[in-house]
């Protein structure tokens, strides 16, 4: 599998659209993530959780699909039958894992480059599925992220060899500790809590640290200056220019 890990050396500063481009299409559905690609984002990130079946791995952020969709309820509790005729406010349907990493596939080979992509897990149960899925995508640099860090262990005991991140909303002295102990390749934090010092602290740990949602070029200057690797962000088209190909449709 290719690493995500090898991103950190071939970007200098790593660019990450969160939930695609989510300040300018609804956020985790393909257009979304084709914008991103179109923009030049080096990686893209999203979120999935798994809906009564337990297997099918949905893109998708809240655990209801009220605010994102035309339909109403809890994630979890509805069949993939449902899920699959949802509308998302931009007309798209709710896509499933696959369908976004083959997006990512067809990109890089019309593009010749190579894509990230960063999986949020979303809830409990989510590892073994999505490790599943993973199985058939080699060729792209995968990081696998959660704020459950029990769940990200999960994925850790079942494949040792996916590129892991612990996200933090709030500072732990002992977040190297806990990425240390998953084998992390870096560390996701929230923008309100990067500081230099902490930054330093754990790239004592020889880990780079990520940082989100930032939606500015300014802040985005000053976390790199604290020591901060890449940034996820909902509007990279303030960061990058369009690809010729988005030029020209």
């Amino acid at each position: 599998m290719s690493a995500f890990r090898e991103l950190f050396n071939t970007n200098e500063f790593l660019l990450i659209g969160h939930r695609g481009a989510a300040g300018l299409e609804t956020e985790n559905t393909l257009p979304s993530f084709q914008r991103a690609l179109d923009l030049g984002c080096a990686a893209i990130e999203l979120d999935v959780q798994h809906g009564a079946s337990g297997e099918t791995q949905w893109v998708i952020h809240d655990h209801t699909v009220n605010r994102t969709t035309n339909g109403h309820g809890r994630v979890k509790d509805l069949t993939d039958s449902d899920l699959q005729t949802l509308r998302c406010t931009n007309g798209a349907t709710i896509p499933k894992l696959s369908d976004v990493l083959d997006l990512v596939t067809r990109q890089s080979q019309v593009a010749a480059t190579t894509v990230g992509v960063n999986v949020e897990l979303k809830g409990p149960m989510t590892a073994r599925a999505v490790v599943d899925t993973l199985r058939n995508y080699q060729q792209i640099p995968i990081l696998v992220s959660s704020f459950d860090h029990s769940e990200l262990r999960r994925f850790r005991d079942i494949d040792p060899n996916t590129d892991v991140a612990p996200l933090f909303h709030a500072w732990q002295d002992s977040v190297d500790e806990i990425a240390t102990d998953l084998s992390a390749c870096c560390i996701n934090l929230s923008s309100r809590i990067v500081t230099q010092r902490r930054c330093e602290q754990i790239h004592q740990s020889g880990l780079p640290v990520l940082a989100y949602t930032v939606n500015s070029q300014r802040a985005a200057t000053r976390l790199r200056r604290m020591g901060v690797a890449g940034v996820f962000t909902d509007r990279p088209d303030r960061f990058l220019s369009p690809t010729a190909t988005n030029e020209a449709s």
